[in-house]
């Protein structure tokens, strides 16, 4: 247990929203430094490929292990937000907070359950990366039972992964598009 963590539930209350907002501000940031982008190459032979490009992420990505394991991702927070209304008082929290808690982490398993692309997957690891970071004060005295490393273990581990076996699926497609194109233009 910790002593001197004085977080209080309405501090708690706001966590992932204030998160996801200000991760969503830059994102759109980001979205219309795109769009500035498109618009730059829109009467260029660019655009096809720009098209392709956003057509393989969307329909081909991601595979059905990674979506799997985002699944069982949601599912292990939705599990620690039942498991912390029990045990609160071995993590040092009240059970006002031990609610507000377990409210936050249901919210967090319907985000991880929205990804629908890599965009959508690194956004969301870098929400429960900091939402992590912020709730680490409340300590369990045995490791592995300290909500940080179960989500570290359980949810970024996993929501790491699939962002890896994405990366991977596209650079595959890219090295068979550049092999495709050598073996034509050998031809």
């Amino acid at each position: 247990m910790i002593a001197d963590a004085n977080m209080s539930a309405p501090i708690i209350a706001g966590l992932l929203n204030s998160i996801i907002d200000e991760l969503g501000a830059k994102d759109r940031r980001d979205h219309e430094r795109r769009m500035k982008e498109l618009q730059l190459i829109e009467s260029s032979s660019l655009k096809d490929e720009y098209a392709r490009q956003l057509l393989f992420d969307r329909l081909l990505s991601p595979v059905e292990k990674a979506q799997c394991e985002i699944q069982d991702a949601a599912k292990h927070a939705q599990w620690l937000a039942t498991i912390i209304i029990f045990y609160h008082r071995d993590h040092g929290l009240t059970e006002e907070q031990a609610h507000e808690l377990a409210r936050q982490l249901r919210l967090l398993a319907i985000q991880i359950t929205n990804v629908e692309s890599l965009h959508d997957l690194k956004f969301v690891y870098a929400v429960v990366t900091i939402f992590n970071d912020k709730i680490s004060v409340f300590k369990h005295k045995e490791r592995k039972y300290r909500i940080e490393y179960n989500v570290r273990e359980k949810i970024l581990n996993r929501l790491n992964s699939c962002i890896a076996t994405e990366r991977n699926f596209i650079r595959r497609v890219k090295l068979a598009e550049e092999e495709n194109y050598s073996t034509a233009s050998k031809a």
